[in-house]
């Protein structure tokens, strides 16, 4: 019989690796986790997020998925709410379901990054709706849910959490993929997309590629490289890609001049600034829409807008689009600023 070594104090204690993640990242955003056996999920309006302890999870529950979940209930809810008991929302009947659903598809969006939708996906009673989401749970459709999710999405990946939720997404990705192999049949960690593109995260929508996304260019020397916008790092270099290989979840298809007023992203929140030339039509005829301050002459965004716009059912329509300046006229349909804006007011990844 072997003899239990000698008791020594024990200066090192072990953790779930994703709870430690994702405890991280809920710190990182200003959150303060705890456990109760009174509670499965809760919200105080101020820094805690209390979750159940281990006893009160579902088999296929983690800490990781909670968190995430609670971080996109947040998103979705806006800063507006967070002072709010579980962010204003009541789980007692279907009130706010539309607000559940938002939350599910952006926090597939999110999982979709990194191929995890599986791993992460929720539990109990909302499941069947989870299951049935399409490829692009951000994709145009006639479910309310579905503008909810997309107003989350900028704050989720460019917002002031977006940094620390990429991060521990980043980082569960790699720990599931290191465990995948040693698991058996029935495990979680099986959850996890065999398929990746090669640039990292999940794959776009079937039978697209590469070739025909709007975030594909011709770069390098004599532009004979085909490059991507949307994986380049900030400041960094366009990664090389193939275009054979097959989308990933931020695919764009190639945009046109039809497409504008349906989208009108570079008139609203897209952009800070409509600068206006002195000599232009609209300086020259004294048109009320252009003021001059420290910023020059330009057109204001009261709330985002260009003061020009007549928003209309959906439709974008710039009311002086003759005598448009000259910044709006250079303006690339479907070039990098015109996808850039598109990605800052939730109309693509």
């Amino acid at each position: 019989m072997l003899r239990r070594p000698m008791s020594r104090p024990i200066e090192h204690r072990y953790r779930d690796p994703l709870d430690v993640i994702w405890l991280g990242v809920a710190r990182r955003i200003g959150w303060r986790v705890e456990r109760s056996a009174e509670v499965y999920a809760s919200w105080d309006g101020d820094r805690t997020l209390t979750l159940s302890d281990a006893a009160g999870f579902d088999a296929d529950d983690c800490l990781a998925q909670m968190i995430l979940h609670e971080i996109c209930h947040a998103l979705v809810q806006g800063p507006a709410r967070l002072s709010a008991v579980d962010w204003g929302l009541c789980n007692f009947d279907d009130r706010d379901a539309i607000a559940e659903h938002a939350c599910h598809r952006l926090q597939a969006a999110l999982a979709d990054t990194v191929g995890l939708r599986g791993f992460f996906a929720v539990t109990t009673d909302w499941r069947p709706y989870w299951d049935a989401l399409p490829a692009d749970p951000l994709a145009a459709g006639d479910d309310p849910a579905i503008a909810l999710a997309r107003a989350a999405w900028p704050a989720a990946t460019r917002g002031p959490w977006s940094a620390a939720i990429a991060d521990g997404l980043a980082a569960t990705a790699v720990i599931a993929r290191a465990v995948q192999p040693f698991t058996r049949r029935g495990m979680l960690w099986r959850r996890v997309a065999e398929r990746q593109h090669p640039l990292g995260g999940g794959l776009g929508p079937d039978d697209a590629t590469c070739a025909g996304c709007a975030w594909r260019f011709r770069g390098g020397p004599g532009r004979a490289v085909d490059r991507c916008r949307r994986h380049r790092p900030d400041g960094g270099t366009a990664p090389r890609i193939d275009p054979a290989w097959p989308a990933c979840v931020a695919f764009e298809p190639p945009l046109a001049a039809q497409d504008c007023l349906g989208c009108g992203a570079c008139c609203r929140h897209g952009f800070d600034l409509v600068q206006v030339g002195p000599r232009e039509p609209l300086v020259t005829a004294g048109s009320p829409l252009v003021v001059r301050d420290g910023a020059g002459w330009h057109i204001p965004r009261p709330g985002g807008l260009c003061a020009a716009l007549a928003p209309d059912g959906g439709q974008w329509p710039c009311t002086v689009y003759g005598d448009r300046p000259r910044s709006c006229r250079d303006f690339a349909v479907g070039g990098e600023a015109c996808l850039e804006a598109r990605r800052r007011v939730g109309l693509s990844r």
